[in-house]
């Protein structure tokens, strides 16, 4: 009982924390539930031959003016312009630190209520001007400054000179709206950024900090008037979409990205959590009515004795439902205990997965994980769980007459009361089916097509950056494309004569990478094509390409036509397309076809889809000198090399040869962490997929565990005239466990025409693209049905 109710709050307190940093109210965002967010700004422009664009930004400083012209029932508005990673120096010749920089109006400081700890905030002249003044934190100050006074010094910030102002209170990456190291003036920003004279769009956020919540109605209200006159004044052929904004903070973060309306997409999620919350109550709920059940027909000989000596059925329910409140209580504190026990064993998925850092943990004080909001859903949930478990079999207990109570012989041999926990066995062993069924199916599908084979081997593959200086820094020298390109040439060499690289190339179009599904009118000829998805990547006539990418050469291969204009074709399509005939040489609308190799997946989640590789000339750097791009390698190691050991040996012995005019070496990453990174989405479902999936069967391993052992318990009289006529223990036993294996499969099987109708109307869960079943198992419904019901 007190493990179950402990796992379940826990759990409960865990999801409580994680939406309390997302959307509570935390140092320096204490205003969260005043604020209202202008933060989306859909545009669509439609042509005259029926095309269209579209697309999703913030908004101009002149369209914000006009939106919250006159508006009744606030404090103020702030606005933000966004944050950049620059460049900042104590003195123009001194280290350069990459450090955040946030873009602030003078507003902002009453909005988030900071902690400044000298000096002051820029002020509305100051914006207005864009006088350049820095509020900065305390850490970036002593990074800089050691323990200097900072406030009055100067700072160079993306090699412009900046006075600095102010020093607040380091505000907790976890916050991330509002986390930055330094706050400049947005006006400080390229003006082409924040004001449009011709455009309403810009990278704009307004933060609206009403009175009070209730005027959040007559807010929007007004904002929607002013928006409606403003569109009035626009071209038929441009529409403008505040996607349901403005919204309050609270929706803004919940809806995530989206282009939906905000208020629907965060209506769904919080559905989805009010489902997974009740789900992880109602599980060990279902399971501890089952004990108590058992423990009450102990109890009934006791029930009756104080009902023949005048309790009133009330008190006897009363005092019942205190006696489970106490060990509700218990489990409620063991499971506050484990909740912060889980948060800090797993503080990498949950920071990643609540707030997008999992880096964080010295941020996670004692405001972020405690407050009286978090212990009220605590408590409720105990008394939830208490009142939902308890009341029911109590009360049936109570309501039997004194006589039916003190008739204890019927319990013992089996008569209606024996029958009837049967029937409750049978039916709890009917919830474990059909809830387990739900909870595992996603997870197998997932995993299932996560071991599918990639078409590709990322296996020691490493990714390098290459940028360039800013071209503000006095340091810059001005390159033109034939110099970027043989400086990417001369480091390719460098990096292959490394004893430790098997093999490098210049760029980063693995599938996984930036390549998604396209729909082509593929065919052998004009007249004989097919419009379908496929994954399209243009690599260059080089062998080291697919080497290195771990693509697999074909048998089959004429290197002879390995040169630009030429495709390779994946199975699916060469089946598709040729049949049983040989696809190699064959003629198609896209080019001559030299190759054929296998599907390949986008995501590692998703089945393998059709892929076309066409063949291009030689790589070059997309140069634009006004932009600081960066060139990027990918590099095979020998196999077999450790991961921390290759980049250390590679970074001492090449670091400082790969810095070469505006070029600088950036360090090296395993290209698993970009994979990762892609996937974080699923991998974050697939998380609370696991973790759903391991509490519900937990729980009822707990239950059925319980509800098993005291009904053997009740039955020791049973197993003692057994043996004493002549029955072995393991008989007995074997007895037993039959009796438990023909329930299970009757329920399993009453089970699987449950799971048979919900699934024929709802459907089973699937993720990523379809493929033909006949190519993978998990796209066939009977074999889906069929193994998943296995396993539950």
């Amino acid at each position: 009982y007190i493990l179950g109710t402990a796992l379940a709050i826990s759990m409960v307190m865990v999801i409580a924390i994680g939406y309390n940093l997302k959307v509570g109210s935390i140092y320096p965002e204490v205003n969260r539930d005043r604020i209202l967010m202008l933060s989306t700004l859909q545009v669509k422009e439609s042509f005259s031959g029926g095309g269209m664009t579209m697309h999703t930004r913030g908004f101009s400083d002149d369209f914000i003016k006009k939106l919250t012209d006159s508006l009744e029932g606030i404090e103020t508005i702030g606005i933000i312009g966004g944050e950049k990673n620059l460049d900042i120096q104590k003195n123009v010749s001194s280290e350069i630190k990459r450090k955040k920089v946030a873009y602030y109006d003078e507003e902002m400081w009453r909005v988030n209520q900071f902690n400044f700890i000298d000096g002051r905030a820029f002020t509305k002249e100051d914006v207005d001007i864009s006088t350049p003044l820095a509020v900065i934190s305390r850490s970036t100050a002593k990074s800089f400054f050691g323990d200097e006074r900072a406030v009055g010094k100067k700072i160079w910030i993306d090699y412009k000179e900046f006075t600095i102002c102010g020093l607040v209170k380091d505000v907790s990456p976890l916050v991330y709206t509002s986390y930055s190291d330094i706050y400049i003036p947005y006006t400080c920003d390229d003006p082409a950024e924040w004001n449009s004279q011709t455009s309403m769009s810009g990278s704009l956020t307004a933060h609206i900090l009403a009175k009070s919540s209730k005027d959040f109605d007559k807010i929007k209200a007004q904002i929607e008037e002013n928006f409606a006159k403003a569109n009035s004044t626009l071209d038929e052929s441009i529409t403008l979409s505040l996607l349901g904004g403005p919204n309050s903070f609270v929706v803004d973060k919940l809806a995530m990205n989206t282009n939906e309306e905000k208020s629907d997409a965060a209506s769904k999620h919080i559905l989805q959590l009010i489902i997974i919350v009740l789900v992880i109550i109602m599980v060990p709920t279902f399971n501890i009515s089952g004990i108590i059940s058992t423990e009450m027909e102990e109890r009934e000989a006791e029930v009756g004795i104080r009902k023949a000596f005048g309790a009133p059925r009330w008190k006897l329910l009363y005092s019942l439902i205190n006696e489970n409140l106490l060990l509700s209580f218990i489990g409620g504190i063991l499971g506050i205990l484990l909740s912060y026990l889980f948060i800090y064993i797993g503080y990498q998925w949950f920071l990643g997965f609540f707030v997008n850092d999992s880096h964080a943990l010295p941020w996670l004080n004692l405001e972020m994980l405690v407050n009286y909001k978090v212990i009220i859903i605590v408590f409720i949930s105990c008394l939830l769980m208490n009142l939902l478990s308890s009341i029911v079999p109590q009360y049936f207990s109570t309501k039997k007459n004194i006589i039916a109570l003190l008739k204890r012989n019927n319990n013992v041999r089996g008569g209606k009361t024996r029958k009837g926990k049967q029937l409750w066995i049978f039916m709890e062993l009917l919830a474990v089916f059909v809830i387990a069924w739900m909870a595992i199916d996603p997870l197998y599908v997932l995993t299932y097509q996560k071991h599918i084979y990639d078409g590709f081997e990322h296996k020691d593959l490493y990714t390098i950056d290459i940028p360039s200086i800013s071209p503000k820094s006095p340091a810059y020298r001005e390159e033109t494309e034939e110099g970027v390109n043989l400086y990417a040439k001369m480091v390719l060499d460098i990096i292959k004569s490394h004893p430790l690289v098997e093999n490098a190339i210049q760029g980063n179009d693995l599938p996984m990478a930036d390549y998604g599904s396209t729909t082509y009118s593929l065919g052998r000829s004009e007249k004989d094509s097919l419009s379908m998805g496929v994954i399209t990547l243009s690599i260059p006539a080089d062998k080291n390409y697919f080497s290195v990418q771990g693509i697999k050469i074909p048998e089959k291969f004429d290197e002879a036509n390995f040169h630009a204009g030429n495709i390779l074709i994946s199975t699916s399509l060469a089946e598709k397309f040729f049949g049983d005939d040989e696809a190699v040489g064959k003629k198609m609308t896209l080019g001559n076809v030299i190759g054929v190799v296998d599907d390949l997946k986008r995501m590692e989640y998703q089945q393998p889809i059709p892929t076309l590789i066409m063949l291009e000339k030689a790589y070059h750097v997309h140069f634009n000198k006004d932009y600081r791009s960066s060139i990027t390698f990918l590099v095979k190691a020998k196999l077999g090399m450790a991961e921390g050991t290759f980049i250390k040996t590679f970074t001492k012995d090449l670091g400082d040869k790969l810095k070469m005019g505006n070029r600088y070496f950036d360090g090296m990453a395993p290209y698993h962490e970009r994979i990762e990174t892609s996937n974080s989405q699923i991998t974050q479902e697939k998380s609370v997929y696991t973790i759903l999936a391991y509490f519900v069967l937990f729980n009822m391993f707990l239950g059925i565990f319980a509800t098993f052992w005291l009904q053997s318990k009740k039955r020791r009289g049973e197993i003692g005239l057994r043996m004493a006529m002549g029955s072995s223990k393991k008989k007995v036993s074997r007895m037993f466990v039959m009796e438990s294996v023909k329930m299970a499969s009757l329920a399993s099987l009453v089970g699987m025409i449950v799971v048979g109708n919900i699934v024929y109307f709802k459907g089973m869960f699937t993720y990523g693209e379809f493929q033909n079943p006949e190519y993978w198992a998990v796209t066939n419904d009977t074999a889906h049905f069929i193994i998943v019901s296995l396993i539950a």
